[in-house]
């Protein structure tokens, strides 16, 4: 044959084949099958994602009020942030999704190094939010005998407190204002607008701390812990300290950063509380030079005591922040403090503002009377009557509600404990580990003075050469495997073991490793993933068998009686390929089968608390109705086969045997 024709033939025997599988025959019938099974299997293994995602996204608390009634205690893995506070989970799980989830991410290896750290994994355990975390990583430095974690560690637990307390970095998390859930989605829906983490508390002497710690990476952490300490005063304070930082805006901002200073704010509830808790402190201080009030931070503050004094909002009859520490001392040492910023404050200059008129202290100073109008106008202080804007301008960016609420005050509504676990995608953990010690809680090493090998504080990510391997010599004892342990489920985490040698005795190198990556599995009540991939596999198995009998028996349709004369082994194959082979596709419409009714049942049928998370999948539920109708499909085809259109007479098989007829029945009645 001429090269010249060959392109004839291949399209003679392709439209052969189509009209072969478009005629009911044995040919149609291993082609549709082949079809059908295969895209099945097709949509099974596709289908694996995202159902793993909405089972990862069941957070591993129990909320029975939502069907979820596993729990963490009932998970297979160890997930360290379980049961721990709203943000921390939350504040975790933005940052794996943001900068660790994929090896792009800005943080992807600090996370792995981290996940497999033994002791920094025994200080999660331990801590109950981002910032303490911090705070006992500063612990353990400040002890250098102790097991100190590693860079990644510190690097990574950075990560996350600066994403839950600065606002700069997203909207999820806090405040002040309403928080978002915009794509990474972190919490359920009913729980969007909360900002989880304004509750985390941190004191500006440990945003002052973090910054050695963290770096770089802690730029403008004091002046979101100002910020957030700040929402949560009332309305009059805030408002007193946006009108200081219209007319100071410099010392304000220095104000904000000064640890001193803001200590004293995040403690106290009004300008005058400000004042006196100063006051107290250096009176009883047994050196007062040890604790610096700058200039700056006097100066903001008395203006702010001044827009006290005029402030609508500050009710000096009604508010007990204003009125439990008001006293004409206190009055008056203010008074005498805020001279050096050119304030002459007097009792006629103070009294003579409407807001304060109506206080206790002004009943002392004018008793049976209050200022009339000739008074207020003729005080020295009547000018403060036409800033009323400046006392009003930085108010306007407090973010108020419609009924006149400031929304960065924290809210005390109780808060729903469920989280998402939230994660999307599944990253297996890329960094092996050597050498590193088991995982061990913080109340295994309270007694380690550095001495014990088992304190080594040891993370290297390389592996010591070893010598060559001693047939002689006795090999290390290992313990099993534990369970994974990780921040969450979904994402990397570590199994440890315990790997040692009797003292005294040599053992073989190389040493086996005490660590190794892993992934935990999702913690909800749904455990059908396996049998997702099972369907798809035995779907898979029958379309490929399928196609290949159709391949075949398009082969044999080819053949013209001449081709018979000689039966070369070729031929004999493929003869005992068409016999035997069909059979497999029969037995596989009953396992499939079986398959099928697992999944039925786990994603459609009510059956109580057992597999009750797996209903909520709507990817679950459209391939557990997608497989019974391919099953019936399949199922129908095959009868129909079977009963019109019998296989021909050299793929006959004698029985002589009842009893095997008998068995073999349900077999031959699913097919030619």
């Amino acid at each position: 044959m001429s090269m010249a024709g060959f392109p004839q033939r291949i399209i003679r025997l392709t439209g052969r084949a189509v009209r072969a599988g478009l005629t009911p025959s044995l040919v149609s019938y291993f082609f549709w099958i082949g079809c059908i099974t295969t895209m099945y299997a097709a949509w099974a293994f596709i289908s694996y994602t995202p159902i793993d995602e909405f089972l990862c996204a069941i957070p591993g608390e129990v909320n029975i009020s939502n069907g979820w009634t596993v729990g963490c205690g009932n998970c297979s893995d160890t997930l360290m942030l379980c049961d721990k506070s709203d943000c921390w989970r939350h504040a975790f799980n933005l940052t794996w999704q943001l900068d660790a989830a994929t090896p792009n991410g800005a943080f992807y290896g600090d996370f792995q190094e981290a996940a497999l750290d033994s002791t920094c994994n025994s200080l999660v355990l331990t801590a109950d939010s981002p910032a303490s975390m911090l705070t006992s990583i500063e612990d353990r430095r400040a002890n250098p005998s102790r097991p100190q974690v590693g860079q990644a560690c510190v690097s990574w637990s950075c990560r996350v407190l600066v994403r839950a307390t600065m606002r700069s970095l997203g909207t999820h998390l806090t405040g002040p204002g309403i928080c978002t859930n915009d794509a990474p989605s972190v919490k359920e829906p009913w729980f969007a607008t909360e900002c989880s983490c304004d509750d985390m508390l941190i004191t500006m002497a440990q945003a002052t701390s973090f910054r050695s710690l963290c770096g770089a990476m802690s730029t403008g952490l004091r002046s979101a812990v100002f910020e957030r300490h700040l929402s949560k005063k009332d309305q009059c304070y805030q408002g007193n300290m946006a009108a200081s930082a219209a007319l100071n805006p410099i010392e304000y901002s220095e104000f904000a950063n000064d640890i001193n200073c803001e200590s004293l704010f995040e403690n106290t509830g009004s300008t005058l509380a400000w004042f006196g808790a100063k006051n107290y402190l250096l009176a009883n201080l047994p050196d007062p030079t040890s604790y610096t009030i700058a200039p700056y931070c006097r100066k903001v503050m008395c203006f702010a005591f001044v827009d006290t004094l005029l402030n609508a909002e500050c009710n000096f009859t009604t508010n007990a922040l204003l009125t439990d520490v008001l006293t004409a001392t206190l009055i008056s040492a203010i008074a005498t403090e805020c001279q050096a910023e050119n304030l002459a404050l007097t009792p006629l200059s103070m009294c003579a503002l409407s807001s304060f008129n109506e206080s206790s202290y002004c009943e002392t100073q004018f008793p049976g009377r209050r200022l009339d109008d000739a008074e207020i106008s003729e005080s020295p202080w009547s000018f403060l009557e036409g800033l009323e804007p400046f006392s009003k301008a930085l108010r306007q960016s407090i973010s108020r509600d419609s009924s006149g609420n400031v929304t960065g005050v924290q809210d005390t509504r109780p808060k729903p404990r469920v989280q998402p676990g939230n994660t999307t995608t599944r990253k297996e953990a890329v960094v092996e580990f050597d050498g590193m010690e088991a995982l061990a809680f913080a109340e295994e090493f309270a007694d380690c003075a550095g001495l014990d090998s088992s304190c080594s504080s040891d993370r290297r990510l390389q592996v010591t050469p070893a010598p060559a391997t001693t047939a002689a010599l006795q090999e290390y004892t290992v313990t099993p495997w534990s369970s994974c342990i990780c921040y969450m489920q979904c994402v990397p985490g570590v199994m440890t073991r315990s790997v040692s040698c009797p003292a005294g005795v040599t053992c073989q190198e190389p040493k086996p490793s005490s660590a190794q990556s892993c992934v935990c599995k999702h913690c909800s009540d749904c455990d059908v993933l396996v049998f997702v991939l099972a369907t798809a596999a035995a779907y898979g198995a029958t379309g490929l068998i399928a196609f290949l009998l159709w391949l075949g028996f398009v082969m044999v349709a080819q053949l013209e009686e001449d081709d018979y004369t000689e039966m070369s082994c070729g031929l004999k194959c493929l003869g005992c390929f068409c016999k035997f082979l069909p059979i497999v596709t029969k037995i596989m419409t009953y396992a499939t089968m079986l398959l099928i009714v697992v999944l039925v049942v786990t994603a459609l049928v009510p059956i109580g608390e057992l597999y009750s998370d797996c209903k909520g999948s709507t990817s679950f539920t459209q391939l557990a109705i997608g497989g019974i109708v391919v099953w019936v499909v399949q199922l129908i085809v095959g009868v129909y086969m079977h009963r019109n259109k019998p296989m021909p007479p050299w793929l006959h098989t004698a029985q002589s045997s009842g009893a095997l007829k008998l068995i073999c029945k349900p077999l031959n009645a699913v097919g030619p």
